[in-house]
Formats: C-alpha cells, structure tokens, sequence
C-alpha cells in the first residue's frame, strides 16, 4: 500500500464518517420535532377531550348569558387545541365549535327540538374528534417514541 492508496483511504473514511454525523442529525432533528409535536398534540388534545365528550356543559361556559362571550369562551378553550390538530382535526373541532353554539343558544331558548337534533350530531362529531385524535397521535400504529 503506498502514500497515496493511505490518503485516498483516510479521505474515504473522513468523508464517511461526516456524511454520517450529518445524517444522524438529520435523522435526530426530525425525530425530537415529531416527539415535540407529540408532547404538545397530548397536552392540548388531553385539555378538551372530556369537555368534547361533555359538551361543554359546565359552569364556566352555561352560565354565560351572553351569546358572544359563550362564542369567545369557546374559542378560548378550543384554540390550543385548533392550534396544535392536523387539518381534519381542525375542521372538525371548527364544525363542532359552530354546532356547541348552537346547542347552548338552544338551550337557553328551551328549544327541546333543536336540542334534540343537535345533541344528535355533537355525539356523532364527539366520536370523530376523538378518533381523529387517536389518529393524529398515532395510537394505534406502531410509530410510538420513547418518552
């Protein structure tokens, strides 16, 4: 093996092994923003999930009388949430917003139909919200980190 066979060896693996420190970079800062986006999917997502289910019949939000502070109230609750979702997600909980609405304005009317028809489609949307959800945390695949 002369000089020049060594240096053309040595350059080889230099080159190797930077093209490997790159790609482990690469490869680790694509992994630590999917775990980021995880851990905040979790935190926002875990923040409504029983409100969802209960349709936001609490306290906080029934006893408004104001049609515009329910809407904002709504809005509050809901943002991270919209914030953090992936696009179904998000025309989802949007649709549902508009529908939660709905339901408290015709509960304060004592609108027993419209209350009816509207409980009806928030159970339904409940259900979806929460399985696209599952879908956007990937629960049931097997792409799960280490946390």
């Amino acid at each position: 093996m002369d000089i020049n066979q060594i240096i053309t060896l040595l350059g080889a693996m230099g080159i190797g092994g930077l093209i490997g420190v790159f790609l482990k970079s690469f490869f680790d800062h694509r992994l630590s923003n999917r775990k980021m986006l995880f851990e905040a999917r979790i935190k926002a997502y875990s923040g409504i999930t029983g409100r969802v289910f209960n349709l936001f019949l609490e306290p906080d939000i029934t006893a408004l009388r104001d049609d515009a502070l329910i809407f904002a109230k709504l809005n509050q609750l809901l943002s991270e949430a919209m914030l953090m979702a992936s696009h179904d997600l998000a025309e989802k909980l949007g649709e549902y917003k508009t529908k939660i609405f709905e339901f408290h304005i015709a509960l304060s009317k004592k609108d027993d139909e419209k209350q009816k028809k509207l409980h009806k489609e928030l159970v339904k949307l409940a259900g979806e919200i929460h399985n696209q959800m599952r879908k956007d945390l990937h629960v049931d695949n097997k792409y799960v980190f280490d946390i």
